[in-house]
């Protein structure tokens, strides 16, 4: 292989590697952002909980039943949202680890065949 087709296939790899980068982050945000907001919805069932108890009318009226049952549907919804997402990261973190591995491949065949290169001149040179 020609170096000059070595060096090719090393940007590609290098565009590859990116883009799988860059398929990466929108779904690590993503993740970060329903954690977000489950911590808030913890934070908001925590506050209720103690608004309940020193409020009769909130039992009375069946709010408190209201609440529980919303609170519980978010969560579910929250928590199957996080766990799409975290396997879609894990695959994108192995696409990623493949086109990295790809690259590190390409960048160590090159310099291998650089320090030949080299060797051989410097043998060469040293038969004059």
């Amino acid at each position: 292989m020609k170096q000059r087709e070595l060096s090719e296939l090393g940007k590609i790899a290098e565009a590859a590697f990116q883009k799988e980068y860059n398929d990466l982050r929108p779904l690590i945000e993503a993740e970060a952002r329903v954690q977000q907001q489950l911590i808030r919805l913890d934070s908001q069932a925590k506050q209720s909980r103690l608004d309940s108890a020193s409020a009769e009318g909130y039992r009375v009226t069946g709010t408190d039943v209201l609440w529980n049952g919303w609170e519980s549907a978010t969560r579910r919804q929250l928590n199957m949202d996080l766990a799409r997402l975290r396997a879609q990261k894990l695959s994108a973190i192995e696409a990623l680890g493949t086109a990295f591995g790809r690259k590190q491949a390409l960048l160590n065949l090159s310099n291998a065949r650089n320090e030949a290169r080299k060797r051989a001149l410097a043998k060469k040179f040293s038969e004059f």
